[in-house]
């Protein structure tokens, strides 16, 4: 019998859930000591300080352009010219023709539909798209490799 009060107290316990808490990026850094790098194999994300890591992620990086790159803008919410969907977070960073390619969150389709596919950007999370977007600055230096 106090087995079966000691199991359901653990439990009690073990179903404790607790709020999620956003991890904010710190603003202590110098924007020049910042970097990005795109590991296209790894299909990952890297922010720099300096030579530390400070913050990775997964990504979706299909078609993306290798090279040197900055970030040349940011919008909260673009939307995509040639399929209409909204890209959160959007940071661009080089031109194939005419169409900006760049960092975003999942994309938003017209029906609300969010959608992971890449067709030259490098699509993440949205969580993650936030961190990065309230991190780095417009001429933040980014890596595809």
């Amino acid at each position: 019998m106090h087995l079966i009060k000691l199991l359901a107290r653990l439990a009690a316990v073990a179903l404790l859930v607790l709020p999620a808490v956003a991890v904010l990026p710190s603003p202590a850094a110098a924007a020049g000591r910042k970097r990005i790098v795109v590991v296209i194999r790894e299909q990952r994300v890297y922010a720099y300080e300096g030579n530390i890591v400070v913050f990775t992620t997964r990504a979706n990086i299909r078609g993306a352009k290798r090279g040197n790159f900055r970030i040349q803008n940011k919008i909260p919410m673009a939307r995509s010219s040639a399929l209409g969907w909204k890209l959160p977070y959007w940071m661009g960073i080089y031109y194939v023709g005419r169409i900006q390619n760049g960092f975003h969150g999942y994309s938003i389709r017209s029906n609300g539909a969010l959608a992971a596919n890449s067709l030259g950007c490098i699509v993440m999370p949205t969580s993650a798209a936030a961190w990065l977007y309230r991190w780095a600055s417009v001429g933040t230096p980014v890596t595809i490799r």
